[in-house]
Parts: structure tokens; C-alpha cells; sequence
């Protein structure tokens, strides 16, 4: 059974398309880490207690 190849110059699309969504993962990973880098080095988001100390 023969195989046929498609050799046009029509495909093209798809590669700039790839390239396209491949930056967006790229940036929405990079932003994705920032975040989350924000959200530890700031006590895990667990709120902090206030300790009022009165001298008497």
C-alpha cells in the first residue's frame, strides 16, 4: 500500500500556531511562578496573629 506525503508549503499554520500557544505557556508558567513565589515568601497566606502587648 503506497503512503502519500504531503510536501506542499500549505502546512505552515500549524508551526506558526505551535510556536504561538508555545509562548503563551512559556509566559503563563513565568507569571505562575512568580505568583506562587510571592504567595510563599509571604507566610503562606496564613494570616498572621496580632499580639497587642499594654504596659501598665
Amino acid at each position: 500500500m503506497a503512503t502519500e506525503i504531503n510536501t506542499s508549503s500549505d502546512g505552515g499554520g500549524n508551526t506558526v500556531l505551535g510556536f504561538l500557544l508555545g509562548g503563551v505557556l512559556v509566559l503563563v508558567a513565568i507569571v505562575g511562578f512568580f505568583m506562587w513565589d510571592n504567595y510563599k515568601s509571604h507566610g503562606g497566606g496564613a494570616p498572621t496573629a496580632i499580639v497587642k502587648v499594654e504596659k501598665k
